[in-house]
């Protein structure tokens, strides 16, 4: 595990008053040597072939001499913090602040923010679904009623269960907790009100083999948030149990593991979620970048690992970003789901680009495979700009027909999407998803947006995505595109060298035409 490098830029050395792990680089940089001392510590990593970087920064002292541009290029957004008795003295200062989306730390906070640094500033992410879903639920033996598995989504029960907790639920696999990180779960469900949940949690008290168990419980009234288990200074592994007591239906869905930050993000530092009354989730991270248009979002693929894809991409590009992910079902449910969640998602967007005071002519939407959907489903609602795709995706219910025969077993994924939004699996449900994209098209705008897309000319999923976009969609009036032979997944390099080449293209357009005041 890498170790985790936290700066202060102060002159009174907070690791003296509190302690700091082992694990932590701890560094004080004095205010007015900043850039001198920055300087010298990356030429001393280019030494040594790697590259500076700091997990988190912390301003206690500074004054109208500090540059703290000079950190610029070495720490994120979300991870620059500065007592509140600090000021801005010059423009800079304040615009690095601005673009790093410093928070302030009050001086009565100042303790619960130095506690389990190595928690909230480790760096990488994980989160998944692989211990704890419906495919892997063990039902008790004992249980005599009926029950149903709808897909990869849902259990589903409907019955009087008594007034003590019943034990209906374990998991197969046992889930793992690393050393110096928390995990946080989250339990999808949809519950009558006369139903209540319990989560058992219990682990070995000393070792694997100790038949001696550490158990604790997390009851309904306590689910609304996400549970977050300590990991500090062990390694074991969790059993979960679920237990329900009470009269009437419940859907239980997957329990959601992931590496908690606590309170400074889902994922990675700044990470936000957007949930809905069903308990469904999507989840997007904003950069400000060097806050020039445009603004890029860029929607996850299909990925069985929960977490946000693309950072690096995006950042490379200098320029604002969202990156968008989608941890339902196995690997995404293609961005779709309630209105709640929809409605979110975009007025997460239109927001950022308020903040940044941009345009939707300013605004570029991306994303490949399950991502292309996610970029042209919200670009019917945004108007963008562009909109760059790499091996589009359109017609959800083609992809779920097209299984059968030509990917048996290989996507399953589009049949629990087509379960969980018309709420069965046939050829009429397939066309009525279909239509949820087209319908949504049929009252919308794209006369303005651009359109570039690399597609497979085989492709097994949906091989009539840029047909469709060329010949169906009508109101589009500019489509560039580029195929290549193969199906879906045969060419994947190829279709992203093109969907960069692209993407720099449309970045470049933007930037010159902002120079020219267009």
């Amino acid at each position: 595990m890498s170790k985790i490098t936290l700066v202060q830029v102060g002159k009174d050395n907070l690791a003296e008053k509190y302690s700091i792990p082992e694990d932590i680089n701890w560094l004080v940089l004095e205010p007015e040597n900043l850039a001198e001392k920055v300087a010298q510590l990356n030429s001393e990593e280019k030494k040594r072939r790697r590259r500076l970087g700091f997990n988190m920064v912390l301003v206690t002292d500074m004054d109208e001499e500090t540059d703290l541009m000079a950190l610029d290029n070495f720490v994120a957004a979300h991870t620059v913090f500065y007592a509140s008795t600090v000021e801005s003295y010059t423009k800079d200062q304040e615009q690095f602040f601005k673009k790093k989306l410093a928070k302030p730390v009050l001086s009565e906070d100042m303790d619960e923010f130095m506690s389990n640094l190595e928690f909230k500033f480790f760096s990488g992410q994980y989160g998944d679904t692989v211990a704890v879903n419906p495919y892997n639920y063990m039902i008790n033996p004992g249980y005599k009623g009926e029950y149903k598995i709808e897909g990869q989504k849902y259990l589903i029960l409907d019955d009087d269960f008594g007034d003590e907790y019943y034990p209906i639920i374990s998991n197969t696999y046992n889930v793992s907790v690393l050393k110096d990180r928390k995990l946080e779960f989250w339990l999808e469900y949809i519950k009558d009100p006369g139903i209540e949940i319990k989560l058992e949690f219990s682990r070995p008290a000393k070792g694997y083999l100790d038949f001696d168990l550490e158990t604790w419980n997390v009851t309904s009234d306590n689910l609304n948030k996400p549970i977050v288990i300590d990991g500090k200074n062990t390694e074991k592994v969790f059993n979960i149990n679920i237990s329900i007591k009470g009269k009437g239906k419940i859907k239980l869905g997957s329990i959601h593991q992931r590496q908690s930050r606590i309170n400074q993000g889902f994922f990675l530092n700044g990470g936000q979620r957007v949930v809905d009354e069903n308990r469904d989730e999507l989840f997007y991270l904003f950069d400000p970048g060097d806050m020039k248009p445009p603004l890029n979002v860029y929607f996850s693929g299909y990925k069985s690992a929960e977490g946000f894809e693309g950072y690096f991409m995006l950042k490379k590009m200098k320029s604002p970003f969202i990156l968008v992910t989608d941890t339902r079902l196995e690997g995404g449910s293609f961005y779709l789901g309630s209105k709640t969640l929809e409605n979110g998602l975009t007025k997460a967007i239109k927001e950022k680009l308020d903040w940044l005071g941009f345009s939707n002519e300013q605004l570029v939407l991306s994303g490949i495979s399950m991502g292309t959907f996610g970029a042209m489903y919200y670009g019917l609602s945004l108007e963008p700009y562009a909109i760059i795709l790499g091996k589009p995706l359109l017609g959800v219910g083609d992809i779920a027909l097209n299984g059968r025969l030509h990917r048996p077993n290989a996507f399953d994924t589009a049949l629990d999407v087509m379960l969980a939004r018309i709420g069965e699996n046939s050829k009429e449900a397939a066309r009525k998803l279909n239509e949820v994209f087209w319908d949504k098209f049929a009252k919308s705008s794209l006369k303005n947006t651009k359109i570039y897309a690399s597609y497979m000319k085989e492709d097994d999923y949906d091989p009539n995505a840029f047909y469709n976009l060329t010949h169906k969609a009508k109101k589009i009036e500019k489509v560039i595109g580029h195929g290549y032979t193969g199906r879906h997944n045969d060419n994947s390099p190829a279709i992203v060298r093109w969907f960069l080449t692209e993407y720099n293209h449309v970045l470049n357009e933007i930037r010159n035409g902002e120079m020219n005041g267009l």
